[in-house]
């Protein structure tokens, strides 16, 4: 009993303070620290935060970042904690919702004057009919390894507002059976931004 009721306060816990976090993100009163970072560090940050819970479920984690490297590397001028919340956050429901034995990818490619970032899995895929409310609060998809799996249906609903602060667009493209894949686009760091890092 003491354990359930441990599991439960620290659910309730997390309720809050994502709800905390949605309301702060909406009304602007989260300062984003941003700073100049490369797109393939963030990407490797996030997979290594989430690396473990792959291996546990024998989920394959594959990190393919953008093309190029050295002076030509992707920046962005972001949070980093806030942008590797967002991925984190992606990954680790694309680890949830995949069978064992199988890959999820988090991608980027570059692309004029943004890059965009893909998360990639092989699970049930989300129906036709959720895919626009997915990133509303409280979503989940209802079936029932969703329901197994817990979470207070808000991670989307944060990820959306991180994207937005950061003047991005979050969505989603799914196939029941086959996958699906949440893109995240970023604008690319200005020419100003790289300099005033520096």
């Amino acid at each position: 009993m003491l354990d359930i009721a441990f599991s439960n306060t620290n659910r309730l816990v997390r309720l809050i303070n994502d709800v905390l976090d949605i309301e702060r993100i909406k009304f602007g009163k989260v300062t984003m620290e941003k700073q100049l970072c490369n797109a393939a560090d963030l990407m490797m940050q996030s997979a290594d935060v989430v690396r473990a819970m792959a291996e546990k479920t024998e989920i394959t984690l594959s990190v393919l970042p953008p093309a190029g490297g050295g002076a030509t590397a992707a920046s962005l001028w972001v949070d980093p904690d806030r942008i590797i919340q967002t991925f984190t956050n992606l990954l680790s429901n694309a680890i949830k919702f995949s069978p064992p034995h199988s890959t999820v990818w988090l991608s980027a490619e570059q692309g004029g004057d943004h890059i965009r970032f893909c998360v990639r899995d092989q699970g049930s895929g989300i129906p036709d009919d959720k895919l626009e409310t997915i990133f509303d609060r409280f979503q989940q998809v209802d079936t029932s390894s969703s329901r197994a799996q817990g979470g207070t249906g808000l991670g989307l609903t944060i990820c959306r507002g991180i994207v937005q602060q950061h003047g991005g667009r979050i969505w989603v493209e799914s196939q029941l059976g086959v996958g699906s894949r949440f893109y995240v686009t970023l604008p690319l760091a200005s020419h100003e931004q790289t300099h005033l890092d520096h």
